[in-house]
């Protein structure tokens, strides 16, 4: 395995494999529809949809003011608020109306309260890199009842920080401490809460303000809201980011897990399909069963993006329809680690659709065959930048610890903050 992973670290530098891209050159992410300057899909600002929010509404009997908007996603929006009751900033997620007793109610909730319940009470470190829910509510819009939560106002989240960087590896000192961060926020949702968060990514790891009321004020003072023009001539916000400086500026750099709208209970999933591709687990993708392994296969792939600045399991649909993005992944599986194990493929509910009764996969962009070859261990070994020989092999190590395609064998978030490599 030490020389599997050895051969994706080549790809780092020189050589890129076929499945391996730096950041720099990989693809933007398809948009499915146009966005005709709007962030959020029109359509969905419909009856079960999102909420209409203009700057300077109100909610929850006008406690909370509407300031700028921070961001969306799939079900909800996020909004800088201006907690008038206890005159702070808040960060104001309002889901979309079917979040809860929709086609696909979610768990984030009970989630979050299981979390802020089991924080009361622990001496974990884990809390202190988790956003906490502060307050909850619902609201009653036009397009149905929304609940609301609210959350410290953050950064930057780890994607912006790169841009400092020209999408160049993270300085190491601060990679190491984010991924030290990020593993005991891990730990403590999975050994004290019994959540599996499910969509560890860039986007979902935000930096902690300095000083944030003092920040937050002097941006507001200092840059004018973002808007366009929407129909009819309404004004329509658009989302706004919170400067953060580079981490190796930071004078007190922590990170917070964020975001835990598709998390789930190991017993009880959202859906089987959470993970962005390119960070998605094996198991995933042929629907097996997850447990909290999917977490720290995550975090593999964001610790290449971290320190070497690639994505491993980058993939591609043809353009002509004869194979899937997942296809291309899982063929770099293959190509990379070698055969699925018997077990993980007789469980999956989706094997079917990829691979044949031998394993062979179905549809193979890389012909790569069984992957018995393991071609990439031909490819030399090149150490990460910036990292110290006497590092590179306990580095190797620790990859290896967490990108296993075999979930059984990948080592927990417990067992990884003790691992030489971040001592």
């Amino acid at each position: 395995m030490a020389n599997l992973i050895r051969s994706i670290l080549a790809n780092s530098r020189g050589h890129v494999s076929r499945f391996v891209l730096p950041l720099s050159q990989q693809s933007p992410s398809p948009k499915p529809y146009p966005r005709q300057n709007f962030p959020e899909e029109p359509n969905e600002y419909t009856h079960g949809g999102y909420h209409p929010v203009s700057l300077g509404d109100t909610f929850n009997s006008k406690r909370y003011s509407i300031l700028r908007k921070l961001g969306y996603g799939e079900r909800s929006t996020v909004w800088l608020a201006r907690d008038l009751k206890c005159q702070r900033y808040v960060a104001l997620k309002i889901l979309k109306a079917d979040s809860y007793g929709g086609p696909q109610p979610i768990s984030e909730c009970e989630i979050l309260a299981k979390i802020r319940e089991v924080s009361r009470g622990s001496s974990h470190e884990g809390p202190k890199y988790i956003s906490p829910l502060l307050d909850q509510f619902s609201h009653r819009g036009p397009n149905g009842d929304h609940v609301c939560l609210v959350f410290d106002v953050l950064g930057f989240h780890l994607g912006l920080q790169t841009g400092f960087y020209n999408n160049e590896p993270l300085p190491g000192k601060a990679a190491k401490e984010i991924i030290k961060q990020i593993l005991t926020g891990l730990d403590f949702l999975h050994r004290e809460c019994g959540v599996i968060h499910t969509n560890l990514k860039p986007q979902n790891i935000l930096l902690e303000l300095e000083n944030p009321s003092d920040t937050i004020s002097k941006y507001l003072e200092s840059v004018p809201p973002r808007t366009t023009e929407g129909p009819n001539g309404a004004i329509v916000p658009l989302q706004e980011a919170i400067y953060t400086p580079p981490v190796c500026q930071m004078k007190s750099l922590r990170v917070r897990i964020i975001d835990f709208g598709v998390s789930s209970w190991p017993e009880k999933h959202l859906s089987h399909m959470t993970q962005p591709l390119q960070l998605r687990a094996p198991e995933v993708t042929i629907d097996a069963p997850c447990d909290t392994g999917v977490d720290i296969w995550s975090l593999g792939c964001l610790v290449m993006q971290f320190v070497q600045s690639i994505a491993p399991f980058s993939g591609e649909a043809s353009k002509s329809g004869a194979y899937t993005a997942e296809d291309v992944q899982l063929a770099g599986f293959l190509e990379t680690f070698g055969p699925f194990p018997p077990s993980l493929l007789k469980q999956g509910r989706r094997t079917s659709q990829y691979f044949d009764e031998q394993g062979k996969l179905l549809r193979n962009p890389l012909d790569v065959g069984t992957g018995d070859e393991k071609i990439v261990n031909n490819i030399d070994f090149l150490q990460p930048a910036d990292m110290p020989d006497d590092e590179v092999y306990p580095y190797i190590e620790f990859l290896q610890d967490m990108l296993d395609i075999d979930p059984l064998k990948r080592k927990s978030a417990a067992e990884l903050l003790q691992h030489e490599w971040l001592s």
